[in-house]
């Protein structure tokens, strides 16, 4: 386990990285598949509401168009699979709906339970699906065994990561708690539905709410009412968890679907099928929009004009956000430069210093990029207190009296050094932090094994 997250997109990480390395280009390879695979289980879905060939087309464009098609399936992460088991969850959920045959309702499990150990928020489909059996004509399903079953079976891929918790004393709680605090803007609900508006793309929302819509309320869509239902609990959950904007992204394909078979319908006259060619052009000339938002094909500096012009920056989702780029791009800068930094600065010390000196990173991006550019650079073992790297501390090597610190402030500092000198600054104009401290730290007050306790950071 890891304190922010299970271990899922770790191990596929490592597996992939070991048969083909590490570049960028290498490692992109699996969130665009990811978004492939979004975008064509979103046609699916339309096709399971009943949707021709239209729906399905608008259905998927619509999915590939919006933020979590175009940004989070352009770098790696956990969220680049959460899309997918979302979308799939949703395929398995109207399925079931459609058929009423418990069946399917193991199939759900294996794939909650494999989203779970990529990312906890899939748990709210699963309240949310409870809060659905219960409020429809579908609760019957709750007689049936095979639902349990597919719980149980979720559960179970839950299960190492509730043991390493257990065994860790629970740090992913704690995350979550700082986390909501300290590092998440507060936004209201309006807001949040504003940002959803934005990161689904705007010219989405032509498809998505009317989908919502016919979802709760069409005659044609009854047996898919719980759909409807499940997708307004996801969103009520998430802004009382007050969770960021964009995990409700996963959601949007599935209202996506069933707006893009509403609008078939009502453009099936050879009065309307005029129509479905404007809301081609619609889903054209929005791509066109937000593909500079999405997807790195402008400079920075035109990218952040743009923005500007358009008035659709999107919401800081961090408090330390300070980039006027969206995070997405503007934590892609900066990171070789602090390595260089920081070897410079380890470079100007005295060889018998050298000897007795650590890097401390304020954040796990810090030393994450300096471990990674130390094959470049000469740079000494590197250490953080933040999340997974608390777990991996204190430094071990001996007669350790010199820490070189990025990213903390000096009064923090002085709290465990004699002598603290900030000697340098890390800077780039479009990272996500544009100006990183680096200090050099003598004479530990107490040794750093006694200190490690207090520099944890769990955010």
């Amino acid at each position: 386990g890891y304190v922010d997250q299970p271990a899922f997109s770790i191990w596929v990480l490592a597996g992939w990285t070991a048969i083909f390395g590490d570049s960028v280009h290498a490692i992109r390879i699996l969130p665009a598949v990811c978004g492939a695979g979004l975008v064509v289980l979103t046609g699916a879905i339309a096709a399971r509401f009943g949707g021709g060939r239209w729906a399905q087309a608008f259905a998927a464009c619509g999915a590939g168009i919006g933020a979590a098609g175009l940004a989070i399936a352009g770098f790696y992460s956990m969220n680049c699979f959460d899309l997918v088991f979302w979308a799939a969850a949703f395929y398995l959920l109207v399925v079931i709906a459609d058929t009423g045959d418990g069946r399917w309702w193991p199939w759900f499990g294996l794939v909650v339970g494999l989203g779970l150990f990529n990312k906890i928020g899939l748990a709210v489909l699963g309240m949310a699906v409870v809060a659905g059996l219960l409020l429809t004509e579908h609760r019957r399903q709750l007689a049936d065994w095979r639902l349990y079953a597919g719980g149980a079976l979720a559960a179970a891929f839950l299960a190492p990561y509730v043991l390493w918790n257990m065994a860790s004393g629970w740090p992913t709680g704690e995350f979550i708690s700082n986390a909501k605090q300290l590092k998440i803007t507060a936004a209201s609900p309006l807001e949040f539905l504003s940002e959803n508006i934005l990161q689904a793309n705007p010219v989405n929302l032509v498809l998505w709410l009317p989908g919502l819509l016919w979802l709760l309320l069409a005659r044609r869509a009854r047996s898919h009412r719980i759909i409807g239902l499940i997708c307004v609990a996801v969103w009520v959950l998430l802004v009382i968890q007050k969770s960021k904007p964009y995990y409700f992204a996963s959601v949007v394909p599935v209202m996506l679907a069933a707006g893009a078979v509403a609008f078939e319908g009502w453009t099936g006259g050879g009065r309307w099928r005029w129509a479905r060619w404007v809301m081609a052009a619609n889903l054209a000339i929005g791509l066109a929009i937000f593909v500079p938002i999405g997807l790195p094909v402008l400079a920075p500096a035109a990218l952040a004009e743009y923005q500007a012009r358009l008035g659709i920056a999107p919401r800081p989702a961090e408090v330390s956000h300070v980039s006027t780029l969206p995070q997405h791009f503007s934590d892609r800068f900066g990171w070789q430069g602090l390595a260089r930094t920081e070897a410079e600065v380890y470079g100007g010390l005295d060889p018998d210093e050298r000897r007795r000196t650590v890097v401390v990173g304020s954040n796990y991006g810090h030393a994450g990029a300096m471990e990674y550019w130390s094959d470049t650079y000469d740079l000494p073992p590197v250490y953080s207190g933040h999340n997974n790297y608390w777990f991996w501390g204190p430094p071990s090597e001996p007669g350790i009296e010199v820490v070189i610190a990025t990213g903390v402030q000096r009064e923090r500092l002085l709290e465990y050094f004699e002598e603290v000198e900030v000697v340098a600054y890390s800077e780039e104009q479009w990272a996500l932090e544009s100006s990183i401290s680096v200090s050099v730290c003598r004479r530990p007050k107490r040794p750093l094994v006694e200190i490690w306790p207090e520099v944890k950071s769990f955010l």
